[in-house]
């Protein structure tokens, strides 16, 4: 099973926020985005590469992604 995570890129490694990209490419997370004004990188890993991207050098942190759903126009609660 995979997971949709947020990886937060520490402050001395920003400058070098794609370089950073493609080493969590070679430990097996498929980068979707990233944004490199914000310091953090989109994408998803399966459980098993988790453990391996937190221990990346740059990695302040990975964090599960939220997502959020409203409900339509139509429904009773707004």
């Amino acid at each position: 099973m995979s997971d949709r995570v947020t990886v937060t890129v520490s402050d001395d490694h920003v400058a070098e926020i794609d370089d950073l990209a493609e080493r969590l490419r070679t430990v097996g997370m498929r980068v979707e985005q990233v944004l490199g004004a914000a310091g953090v990188i989109t994408g998803v890993v399966d459980q098993t590469g988790r453990a391996s991207i937190a221990t990346v050098p740059g990695v302040a942190a990975v964090e599960d992604e939220t997502s959020f759903q409203l409900p339509p126009p139509e429904s009773d609660i707004q």
